[in-house]
């Protein structure tokens, strides 16, 4: 389960929400798309999140604040249904819930590392990085895209079946993603207001 709730949180860190711009780049495609993931990320965002269990009839619902300082801190905050706060730093995951602190080393678990590890092209516009460890698909046009990821490295495989990722302009809106085990999660963003908490 602790597994599970890492490649979660990686998830949100590295599909960081983006700024909207009216202009589309002249030459639209995949490495287009990721360089305007690396350059317009922003430090902080709202979520919503639903999420989708089998053994459930109805989605489990949260939201939060999602909030990155570079080079390498993320912080995601739910603040509904209950308070739960997980960070990433450097190579450790904290997760905190009702009083208790638990504490993950990514090097003890090699499959997140390979997913943490593959992922940073994200944020660095690495279209190269990606490819090796997943076949990328891009769909739409500059004004409304979706970027779908399969995973070919075996130890993503193995918990997640693909990512989709959605998008409008310079700014990505949903991250969808299916699990191996049929579990399924969709998380809204949207920027945060200044006067959000």
């Amino acid at each position: 389960m602790m597994r599970r709730w890492l490649l979660i949180f990686l998830l949100a860190w590295f599909f960081w929400p983006l700024r909207a711009t009216a202009e589309p780049p002249t030459s639209w495609s995949t490495a287009t798309v990721l360089q305007s993931v690396a350059n317009h990320r922003q430090s902080a965002a709202r979520f919503t999140e639903e999420k989708f269990i089998g053994v459930l009839d109805t989605p489990l619902l949260s939201e939060g604040k999602l909030t990155f300082r570079p080079p390498d801190y993320l912080e995601k905050h739910t603040t509904a249904p209950r308070d739960e706060v997980m960070i990433i730093q450097d190579a450790v995951l904290t997760y905190t819930r009702q009083g208790q602190t638990y504490t993950l080393h990514l090097a003890e678990h090699p499959e997140a590392t390979a997913y943490a590890n593959s992922m940073r092209g994200l944020l660095t516009g690495n279209a190269a990085i990606l490819k090796q460890s997943y076949a990328l698909e891009l769909s739409g046009d500059p004004a409304h895209w979706t970027l779908l990821l399969l995973p070919t490295d075996t130890r993503i495989a193995s918990l997640i079946k693909n990512i989709s990722v959605t998008g409008a302009g310079d700014s990505v809106q949903m991250i969808e993603y299916d699990q191996t085990n049929g579990d399924r999660s969709v998380m809204t963003i949207r920027p945060a207001s200044p006067s959000a908490p």
